[in-house]
């Protein structure tokens, strides 16, 4: 050890300081299992702590510690510099459009780590006699061994990051592919007529080729039909795969199988134009490993292609972080299992990607990618046709009780009331009622829904609120009570008065909620009457000023309302445009105030409050620097989607939730004589997203039958899965953007 003293009130602080973060980053850092990261993290957090001890013990073995942890720490770094800049450029390579953003957003994690790492290590180091106690006098020695470290580290990242390229396994261009594919079908006969429903072509089991694909010198191709050689009531879908030394030679072999074979319906042609072996991806790489939806996997000859792996949810098969219901990408033992191989690495496993054309019955030959045709500009006709859709998925997933299905899966029909919420029922409802006029029962439906809704209302006095399920005893939840009000009240025109005694019980729950700042205590107690203090609950207060406003306004016509209300709204309003985002973010971030934006346009006619109405355009004006434009870099099928990057596909539910905000911001702002140009583009593309997206007739070949799925949407390219909000959000989108675009008429009055 050097012979200076070693420190112990100093290093014993600054060892449990830095034991604290690596401590907790082991612990709580959203991997899905144990990794290289976690035990390092783990060993390094006790070194720290071991050496805290020790230095406050006055222990003469604190210097051991010390140096044993930060050696452990300068091995850490390295790993984790080989983590961090081999995945920016892997994921470079693998995702068209992310490029230096994404290089430099991991290199700034890497100075992060560097700077947990490396200043105290060195000390460390250098306080118990240096890398080298007694260093030899001449010679390459430690120099020697770092540069061979830093080279092999470099070698290591560089072969890393390149192997995400893939190679080509066709010299074709896709135009060329489908020239040939055109070509070859030309005079294929056409199918029988189908006598009943044709059956989904959605085919769950993997495929076994010849040879391994990413081995095989000529062409990989998957055909995809109803077979009619069965004696099954419905022809089954099968999924056989083809190998020839040339694309027009596979496609030749699969039209001989489709005359003999092929029942009624469509055919799916996927040929395989490039693939990759997949590296031994760790914890940063592992779920992202495989671009959801485009990409298929193979463990050897047997294959699952990317519309496959996108209805078997293999995307979603790694929970990172189950707290926020965020299901993000694949495992290396999800993956194994369903290609029925043993195992859990991705070594061995092979990534490829296909130009897939589907085959009408009517003998068209069309390009398909995340199981949609090429996207269309948006217009008041398909625009039109996605509301009725829409309006009819929502209609048609109502159950008995009045609740609309929580979640649907379109390739099984698998539902599931699941974590159920009130006020994306009631949201749904409110959504309906509004867009009434597209669907003859959107109000029986509504009507349905809200007996249950208020069957859930409990009371005492005049005040009360809404609690799931009917009869607990528990406290009434500020959203599902605001928002079941909302629905209410916005449905009051199109079903009449039967529901105003409840409207007005829980309106004025809400105003018992309310704080003397303005502001919204998250809940109340209906069998006391009495608010419950605590946090702020999200999304919740802007519900709650909606509810009041519309109460206030030409919808509560004919209800009792206090003589304070205005009163009540008014500080509410002052307190959401004030001191509530009184930070010095203000002007760059927000979090969710979309129901803010929408109490503001609602209060245009009657309650116009000039700093709530600058909130909400200032909020919209943060939202739309997430909105993918033309030159951002996405995948042209993710245009006009809300995101914070390029690498996980974004939700369209998102993108419908900034839509609804950005129209009534629209109209806030028409109501102010501002312009509106920009958001008129920006609407454009997000309406595009949503109707390119929507699950229509044309495009779900591949859906039950068991259930409408048609009018749905799927909540993003990865994850197949039909939540009933997406729908709710995504059809106020389509509703109010296609207005403030002139694309669909005002209801009338």
């Amino acid at each position: 050890m050097s012979e200076r003293p070693l420190p112990r009130v100093s290093l014993a602080c600054l060892a449990i300081l830095h034991a604290v973060p690596f401590a907790l980053a082991a612990a709580y850092l959203p991997w899905p299992h144990f990794t290289v990261f976690t035990g390092l993290a783990g060993l390094l957090a006790l070194g720290h702590l071991v050496t805290a001890v020790l230095a406050i013990a006055k222990s003469p073995r604190r210097g051991l510690a010390w140096r044993l942890t930060s050696l452990l720490a300068l091995g850490f770094l390295g790993y984790f510099t080989y983590a961090a800049l081999g995945s920016g450029l892997y994921i470079n390579a693998l995702y068209d459009g992310v490029g230096v953003a994404l290089l430099a957003a991991s290199a700034a994690a890497w100075c992060v780590g560097a700077l947990f790492l490396l200043p105290f290590s060195l000390w460390g180091i250098a306080a118990t006699g240096g890398l080298l106690r007694k260093p030899p006098a001449r010679g390459p020695g430690g120099g020697a061994a770092v540069a061979a470290g830093v080279v092999l580290l470099g070698l290591s990242v560089g072969v890393h990051a390149s192997s995400a390229r893939g190679a080509a396994r066709v010299p074709e261009a896709p135009q060329a592919i489908d020239d040939i594919v055109r070509e070859v079908l030309a005079d294929l006969p056409p199918p029988a007529e189908a006598k009943r429903t044709v059956p989904s072509l959605f085919v769950a089991a993997a495929s076994r080729c010849t040879a391994r694909p990413h081995d095989f010198a000529g062409t990989t191709l998957f055909v995809t039909y109803l077979d009619g050689t069965t004696d099954a009531k419905d022809p089954p879908p099968v999924s056989e795969c083809l190998q020839a030394p040339s694309v027009r030679e596979a496609v030749t072999e699969a039209r001989a199988i489709l005359a003999a074979k092929r029942a009624t319906g469509d055919v799916v042609i996927d040929v395989v134009t490039r693939s990759r072996e997949l590296p031994d991806a760790g914890m940063l790489l592992g779920p992202i490993v495989v671009v959801p939806g485009l990409e298929g996997v193979c463990a050897g000859s047997t294959c699952l292609l990317p519309w496959q792996l996108f209805g078997l949810d293999a995307f979603t098969d790694a929970a990172n972080i189950s707290a926020l219901q965020a299901e993000i990408g694949v495992t290396a033992t999800g993956l194994r299992k369903l290609l029925g191989v043993s195992g859990e690495s991705f070594l061995g496993l092979d990534a490829f990607r296909t130009r897939t054309l589907v085959l009408g019955r009517d003998g068209s030959l069309t390009p398909y990618q995340h199981l949609r045709t090429p996207r269309v500009e948006p217009n008041a006709e398909n625009v039109d046709q996605a509301l009725r859709d829409a309006a009819q998925f929502v209609v048609s997933s109502q159950v008995k009780d009045g609740r609309y299905r929580y979640t649907v899966q379109p390739f099984n029909g698998q539902t599931s009331f699941d974590n159920f919420s009130v006020p994306r029922q009631a949201g749904t409802t409110f959504a309906l009622c509004d867009a009434a006029r597209f669907n003859d029962k959107a109000k029986s439906s509504a009507k349905s829904s809200l007996a249950f809704l208020v069957s859930l209302l409990q009371s005492t006095g005049d005040v009360g609120g809404i609690v799931f399920p009917k009869g607990r005893k528990a406290t009434a939840g500020l959203g599902p009570s605001a928002l079941t009000t909302v629905a209410l009240l916005g449905c009051r025109k199109l079903v009449g008065d039967v529901n105003d005694a409840a409207i007005e019980t829980l309106a004025r729950g809400i105003l018992l909620s309310q704080r003397e700042d303005g502001s919204f205590r998250p809940a109340i107690d209906p069998r006391a009457g009495t608010p419950v203090d605590g946090k702020d609950a999200l999304y919740a207060s802007g519900q709650a000023v909606l509810a009041l406003v519309m109460w206030e306004g030409p919808l509560g016509e004919g209800l009792t309302r206090p003589p304070g209300l205005k009163q009540a709204i008014d500080k509410a309003m002052s307190h959401y445009a004030g001191p509530y985002w009184d930070i010095p973010l203000r002007d760059f971030f927000y979090l969710e105030e979309n129901w803010h934006c929408l109490a503001a346009r609602a209060a245009l006619t009657h309650h116009r409050h000039d700093a709530y109405e600058r909130f909400c355009i200032d909020y919209m004006t943060m939202k739309k620097r997430f909105i993918q434009r033309p030159g951002s870099g996405v995948d042209p099928d993710h245009v006009g989607a809300y995101a914070f990057g390029h690498v996980f596909p974004p939700h369209h539910a998102a993108a419908g939730g900034f839509a609804e905000g950005l129209a009534s911001a629209m109209q806030v702002k028409a109501a102010r004589g501002l312009s509106t140009a920009d958001d008129e583009v920006v609407m454009k593309l997000v309406l595009g997203l949503l109707v390119h997206h929507q699950w229509r007739d044309a495009n779900c070949f591949m859906c039950t039958r068991k259930l409408r799925i048609p009018g749905g949407f799927s909540e993003n390219a990865a994850s197949p899965t039909v939540r009933i909000d997406f729908v709710q959000h995504n059809m106020s989108a389509l509703l109010h953007g296609g207005e403030r675009l002139g694309w669909v008429a005002p209801a009338p009055d």
